[in-house]
């Protein structure tokens, strides 16, 4: 069931900007935050404001990772 996933706290967390290569050579650049360990973990996509991602929505990401979820 979809709700049946652990959401206890975890002991720490993995937070950082990384890189996707898009079609024709565009890039993609992403926060990523999940929790460290070997998972596998339930993932978040969050959907931020414009311009971009910012101090906020990265600290909603790392609440999300340190809950047990990988979000970008």
């Amino acid at each position: 069931m979809w709700n049946s996933l652990s959401t206890d706290a975890h002991q720490g967390i993995v937070a950082e900007i990384t890189t996707y290569a898009a079609g024709q050579g565009d890039l993609i650049h992403a926060y990523v935050a999940r929790p460290e360990g070997d998972g596998p973990f339930p993932g978040l996509v969050l959907v931020h404001h414009m311009p971009g991602w910012d101090e906020l929505y990265q600290e909603f990401a790392r609440r999300f990772a340190n809950h047990g979820y990988t979000v970008i």
